[in-house]
């Protein structure tokens, strides 16, 4: 599914990217979530190079007040590593998970600007892990925030719930089969009588706010992004098929 995605956009937006399971930490708004990771893995420390000069300096009265100023230097150089490694041990570390679907202008190519959770069904678990990715995207940026949702297949108003409401995180989920859902619970609801079915209220609901939308309304959002050099072609789709 996030495959089928991914190319259809493509063919919508030939003039964006449309890339899978990229980390956010690639893109503009969220690079510098990898400078200290990046300083982390590169820094050496004290290279022990004062420590050759001074071993290596002759013992003489006139080379006293250079072999003083290298030990200041090398007390110095250890207090300041000392401070680096503290700051290593306390530092938090931020994992993000890998973007399933994400759209970026060609240039700047770093700067993202649609975030696609894609997930055939719902769990638990995996409902989680989209709130939690989409609470860092909103979070963690530094500028333009990206419009983030959750492309689904998921059949069950409870679980759709658990994503459309609350948080703020997902700014919306994209169901690849609304109208056969809708037309599910209809079906169900007309079994249940007079009472009915209290999940297709909710589905209603979330529906109506707009909370849980067709795929096709992805589409028309990606349409309306900044263009590109692009020009729409006379066979580009103008939705799903």
């Amino acid at each position: 599914m996030e495959q089928k995605v991914a190319d259809h956009l493509s063919k919508v937006r030939p003039d964006l990217v449309v890339a899978q399971s990229r980390s956010a930490i690639e893109f503009e708004q969220y690079k510098h979530l990898n400078v200290f990771k990046t300083f982390t893995k590169n820094y050496k420390g004290p290279a022990g190079e004062l420590d050759k000069i001074l071993a290596e300096l002759p013992e003489s009265p006139e080379l006293k007040p250079v072999r003083t100023r290298l030990l200041k230097a090398k007390t110095a150089s250890e207090r300041d590593h000392e401070l680096v490694t503290q700051l290593q041990e306390m530092m938090p570390e931020e994992s993000f998970l890998k973007i399933d679907v994400a759209l970026a202008p060609p240039e700047p190519a770093d700067r993202l600007l649609v975030a696609l959770s894609s997930k055939w069904s719902l769990r638990t678990d995996r409902a989680q892990d989209c709130v939690s990715q989409g609470s860092k995207l909103v979070s963690l940026r530094r500028g333009h925030m990206p419009h983030y949702a959750v492309v689904t297949m998921e059949p069950r108003p409870a679980m759709l719930k658990y994503l459309a409401y609350g948080s703020g995180a997902v700014d919306c989920v994209y169901h690849l089969a609304l109208p056969e859902l809708l037309e599910a619970t209809d079906a169900i609801d007309r079994k249940r009588g007079p009472k009915g079915w209290s999940p297709r209220k909710v589905l209603l609901r979330m529906v109506a706010q707009r909370r849980v939308r067709p795929y096709e309304d992805l589409v028309a959002e990606v349409q309306r992004l900044t263009a590109w050099n692009y020009s729409p072609s006379a066979d580009a789709p103008d939705g799903a098929n």
